[in-house]
């Protein structure tokens, strides 16, 4: 299977519900009760193997006033990652590809072998939303190269002082900021 294929389609349930019921129990979650999220950006990574869709996705929670944004990079398996369930935010019914295990990818040896590929500028960002096309406003900024990543879960627009990924999403008026969204560990 090609992960470079977006797939215009329904999830059951979809990746913004599970990211909603799973967030809200995060540490590094600010909001009270249940966050009302939007997908505000993101692009994706390509596994090697073509077997794990790799999406680092930001969302706005609506829920209050905050301009917090939150990273959440998922991986999406045909099968479960023995050891991983505490990284499992649930299954979804894919309309073509059929039942997806939806993981946060900090517990998955994919995302984390292709963050680092991405540091070293091995890889090369996707769009979020468009089959086979980089995303070239995605950089690597500063020294990166030989380093592991470390998700930044809730990124701040300006240039970064630390080496690492730069990402795009929109504010609320659909103008995009940037900010350090992995960075080195």
């Amino acid at each position: 299977m090609l992960m470079g294929i977006v797939y215009n389609t329904t999830m059951s349930p979809t990746k913004t519900e599970l990211v909603t019921a799973w967030l809200a129990k995060q540490e590094f979650y600010t909001g009270q009760g249940a966050p009302k999220l939007e997908n505000i950006g993101g692009f994706r990574l390509e596994d090697p193997q073509g077997e794990v869709g790799i999406e680092l996705s930001f969302y706005a929670d609506h829920a209050d006033t905050s301009d917090v944004v939150y990273h959440v990079p998922l991986t999406y398996r045909d099968a479960p990652i023995e050891g991983a369930e505490q990284h499992l935010l649930g299954t979804s019914e894919h309309a073509i590809l059929g039942l997806r295990y939806v993981y946060d990818a900090a517990g998955d040896p994919v995302f984390l072998a292709q963050a680092r590929e991405l540091l070293a500028g091995n890889a090369v960002p996707q769009h979020r939303t468009e089959s086979f096309t980089d995303d070239p406003r995605i950089r690597v900024h500063g020294q990166t190269a030989g380093k592991q990543a470390e998700i930044i879960r809730r990124p701040v627009a300006g240039e970064p002082a630390e080496a690492g990924v730069i990402g795009f999403w929109e504010n609320a008026l659909g103008q995009d900021l940037s900010g350090l969204v992995l960075r080195t560990a």
